[in-house]
């Protein structure tokens, strides 16, 4: 995870997808009944997901 402080001052945390996985399954863990954290472990796990299909068709293309 990467720290960047914006002009503003304020501070936004980098990370890649398994990091925000990892996070939000323990904050699922944590507080199961909120549809905030449910949602977002799915929107981000969706993302991941797609993102790992481009990379396969990617790999394909490349190969053939």
């Amino acid at each position: 995870m990467q720290f960047i402080v914006t002009p503003g001052g304020d501070e936004i945390a980098v990370m890649d997808a398994r990091e925000a996985l990892v996070v939000l399954s323990l904050y699922v863990l944590k507080h199961p009944e909120s549809n905030v954290a449910i949602d977002a472990l799915q929107a981000t796990s969706a993302a991941n997901e797609a993102r790992e299909a481009r990379m396969e068709e990617a790999a394909e293309r490349a190969s053939a």
